[in-house]
């Protein structure tokens, strides 16, 4: 199963009066996702299926990609996304769609929480990875026993050019 993780594009500064899983993405977030749906057009990158955080900055970076990449699929929010998910849950649901069938998916969610998921399925340390804003990463992953995991790339929008 390929897995791409996206971080959310730039959003409003955390000091704004507002509920964190409100924050908008700016006008640069904007721009980082058109960039991104560009290259992945380019490159024929394409999610089968693509689910994101219930977090407004996510949600609309999803739409937005859903928007500017052709074919791209509109975007299942659910909760396993979510800001502060815990690594295991999401490996489980990603576990779940493996058992589905699912062999393409994208993941639209949140630091730390993208690199404390992808340094579980790696067996290494989250502190080792940072997952840029408008950033992929792609891993292969085989959830039959024992799990398989090999990092295929990792690429930062500002390289997507």
């Amino acid at each position: 199963m390929l897995i791409t993780f996206l971080r959310h594009a730039t959003a409003e500064d955390r000091a704004l009066s507002k509920a964190d899983s409100d924050r908008a993405l700016t006008e640069k977030g904007a721009k980082q996702v058109k960039r991104l749906a560009i290259f992945c057009e380019r490159n024929r990158l394409l999610p089968s299926k693509l689910y994101c955080s219930p977090a407004l900055r996510a949600q609309q970076t999803a739409t937005l990609l859903h928007d500017h990449l052709p074919n791209c699929p509109a975007a299942l929010s659910v909760d396993w996304l979510t800001i502060g998910t815990e690594p295991q849950q999401l490996l489980a649901q990603l576990k779940r769609l493996a058992d589905l069938g699912e062999d393409n998916v994208w993941l639209v969610g949140h630091e730390p929480d993208l690199s404390e998921a992808i340094a579980a399925l790696l067996n290494m340390s989250a502190t080792a990875l940072c997952i840029k804003k408008a950033s992929l990463t792609r891993l292969n992953a085989d959830f039959s026993d024992p799990q398989s995991v090999t990092l295929l790339w990792s690429l930062p929008c500002g390289l997507m050019r």
